[in-house]
């Protein structure tokens, strides 16, 4: 499974877009910095898991997360591909990969290669889907994060698709 870290703020993404003759579009938004810190697994299968939270992922988080991926595949132990987020190799990930020798094999992706990373595809994906659309508050930044992840759960094709990437499809084939 690949793992990523990313966030959705309230801060607009702007993107061009058609207006008719003389109506340049205007985008009134209120400025925030107010965002979800969302982390995602992907399968090769087409599997996509997602949490999320509105503060910073620590060690403690990434363990919680590690344990819900674990109770999803109870009977198959895990390789874990992520980056070097400094959290990825802290004392609360050590204590857990002890606590289960064998159970879960990490691997850390190269420094500065998030093209190695089908999840980085994830996130672009859902920050098209989220573009030139503004949201004054979490709640309303959150549903909408929520409907775009469903339909990325009801589509596995598409989450496959992330795999055939160039510089990842000799890893999985």
């Amino acid at each position: 499974m690949y793992i990523d870290e990313a966030a959705c703020y309230l801060l607009p993404l702007l993107a061009h877009t058609w207006a008719p003759r003389g109506e340049t579009p205007v985008v009134k938004e209120k400025a925030g910095r107010d965002h979800w810190n969302l982390i995602a697994a992907i399968a090769p299968n087409g599997r996509i898991y997602v949490g999320y939270q509105n503060q910073a992922f620590t060690g403690e988080d990434l363990v919680w997360f590690l344990e819900k991926l674990c109770s999803r595949y109870r009977k198959r132990n895990l390789l874990v591909i992520w980056d070097g987020l400094k959290a990825h190799s802290g004392e609360a990930v050590k204590a857990f990969l002890a606590a289960r020798p064998g159970r879960v094999h990490l691997e850390r992706l190269p420094a500065y290669s998030p093209e190695l990373n089908p999840v980085e595809l994830v996130w672009s994906h859902l920050k098209r889907s989220l573009k030139n659309q503004v949201f004054c508050k979490l709640a309303d930044l959150q549903e909408a994060v929520e409907e775009q992840i469903k339909l990325m759960r009801e589509d596995p094709k598409l989450i496959r698709s992330f795999f055939r990437k160039k510089e990842v499809v000799f890893i999985t084939d």
